[in-house]
């Protein structure tokens, strides 16, 4: 007998794929939503400049670049 044996069929995915910017905070190490997004297919050749961000967190002022970032669902 199998457990968790699927029938389905993924769906595929229409359109771009949408990722949420996120930045970790570097005294809590917590990643934090900046608000903005991006097509995933786009990040790889986007250009960011850098960005201030309150942190809710450590309620901190921090400065985030690309290198800073995580790319969400």
């Amino acid at each position: 007998m199998k457990f968790f044996m699927t029938t389905t069929v993924p769906k595929e995915q229409k359109g771009p794929i949408i990722k949420r910017i996120l930045v970790r905070c570097p005294s809590t190490a917590k990643l934090t939503p900046t608000g903005k997004t991006i097509e995933e297919s786009l990040w790889a050749a986007a250009k960011v400049k850098n960005h201030k961000l309150t942190c809710p967190h450590c309620l901190q002022v921090h400065t985030w670049t690309k290198k800073d970032v995580v790319l969400a669902r």
